[in-house]
């Protein structure tokens, strides 16, 4: 198993706005603030229901297109039973089960298993993430997608889940900038409310040194809260 991708800040992360917080309509953050982030990751479950039938349908299409009799191969076998468990995954998952959370003060991360399990929950610095490229078929321009390595629960057989659908590198940011507790909440409105009561936590605490590296800047809220951090903890 390849070592994946380093817990770093990368660049400026994604930023969450208020607006996009429910209630607000068509929002998928359930929560954002200085202990939870909670995301919606139903659209994920809807993505492989729709590549359930197109697979599902595609194999019988394939195994049966003038051939009424005719006997399927493994290959079409294969892509008619994925296909088919893809469609039940996007009927029956549970809503509850199809969560990103984040739990930034103890260092946890729950994320949706594959087809119908309960999520797979562990701690944030242990978990494998990638970013794997898919398209390139028929003229389509590869994408890159975030993935993450089940090293919560292993199997003999698994397979790479998709994280999120957003910018790799973007999203990644959010992530461990979000979970290093010791840096100030990441860009977004969404986690203004919070920002102060993050930094008295802080404080408190002497401003400890941050858990993960960054590339860029992740200054206070305000010169004179900096200034105070500065001061206090040296960096």
């Amino acid at each position: 198993m390849g070592k994946g991708r380093e817990h770093r800040i990368l660049e400026i992360p994604r930023e969450i706005p208020m607006e996009h917080i429910k209630p607000t309509k068509g929002s998928v953050i359930f929560k954002a603030d200085n202990a939870f982030f909670i995301e919606d990751r139903t659209q994920v479950k809807w993505a492989n229901f729709a590549i359930g039938i197109i697979m599902f349908f595609g194999g019988i299409w394939i195994a049966y297109p003038f051939k009424v009799f005719s006997v399927p191969s493994l290959f079409e076998y294969t892509l008619m039973i994925i296909g088919f468990l893809l469609i039940i995954n996007g009927i029956f998952k549970k809503k509850k089960n199809a969560q990103l959370i984040l739990d930034r003060l103890n260092g946890i991360i729950s994320y949706p298993d594959s087809f119908l399990g309960k999520p797979l929950v562990g701690p944030f610095s242990k978990l494998i993430v990638v970013i794997g490229v898919s398209g390139d078929i028929d003229g389509y321009s590869p994408t890159e997608y975030l993935k993450v390595i089940n090293t919560f629960k292993p199997r003999k057989f698994d397979v790479q889940r998709t994280l999120s659908y957003e910018d790799p590198y973007k999203e990644w940011s959010l992530y461990v900038w979000y979970m290093d507790k010791n840096r100030p909440l990441p860009p977004g409105t969404a986690f203004d409310p919070y920002r102060q009561k993050d930094f008295e936590r802080r404080k408190k605490l002497g401003f400890p040194r941050p858990l993960y590296p960054s590339n860029i800047p992740t200054p206070e809220a305000t010169p004179e809260q900096q200034k105070e951090r500065l001061i206090i903890g040296g960096w």
